[in-house]
């Protein structure tokens, strides 16, 4: 899996969970893959124990499913299953917002701006995991700037659920893209310090992922089906 980098001299299990965490939450592991033990240690190149406990502590968590064989699979979530995610985002990811748009300061606000062009960019050039990654990087700005670290891990584990099905939201089209209606609408909440339509904005974005990823889950169970 060359999507995963080596470990560098830190505690290999927190470095085996900050990899699957990044890769989770930047929609790098589409919903049902497998994961391997052996395979996952051979491509970090370390030993199989670190990666072992850490997709051991992802299963205990809900994020990973386990299954025979020392393997784990990255759930497919059902569209029930989706929207309640989503729902809870809505409700938590809206507050982080809200807090942030009071708290926030001028270099975060500009650092969101350059990420929401990084963003576009890549979606304009056809490339859905970079938009993925800019997209996660740039939410996270304003969820950090909420000042509520309990907050930001809540917002983190409901990422590490929903992330996988990221990678339905850019099914490969290629379009020139110069804005974003309710990013565009956030910043300029943030930059008015208004909590109310920062929350707003939030919301509408997690609406509007929602059923990109709904459409293309009911579309994959009907050709499964078939």
């Amino acid at each position: 899996m060359s999507m995963f980098s080596a470990a560098p001299r830190k505690s290999l299990v927190a470095h085996v969970e900050e990899v699957l965490r990044s890769a989770l939450i930047e929609g790098r592991l589409e919903p049902g893959t497998r994961l391997v033990t052996r395979e996952l240690a051979d491509s970090l190149g370390i030993s199989i124990t670190p990666v072992r406990e850490a997709l051991v502590r992802f299963a205990a968590s809900g994020v990973l499913t386990a299954e025979p064989a020392q393997s784990f699979r990255v759930p497919a979530l059902s569209v029930e299953q989706y929207l309640e995610i989503s729902e809870v985002r809505k409700a938590v990811e809206g507050l982080a917002a809200a807090k942030a748009a009071t708290r926030i300061g001028e270099a975060d606000i500009a650092a969101m701006e350059a990420l929401l062009s990084e963003y576009l960019a890549a979606k304009t050039a056809g490339d859905p995991h970079l938009a993925l990654q800019k997209n996660k990087e740039f939410r996270f700005v304003l969820y950090a700037a909420a000042g509520m670290p309990t907050l930001l891990g809540v917002i983190e584990m409901l990422w590490l659920k929903a992330g996988p099905g990221f990678n339905y939201m850019y099914p490969g089209e290629r379009k020139v893209l110069l804005e974003h209606v309710n990013y565009g609408a956030l910043l300029a909440a943030l930059r008015e310090a208004s909590p109310e339509a920062a929350r707003t904005a939030i919301e509408h974005a997690i609406d509007d992922g929602a059923e990109r990823v709904v459409a293309a889950i009911r579309k994959r169970a009907q050709t499964e089906a078939a």
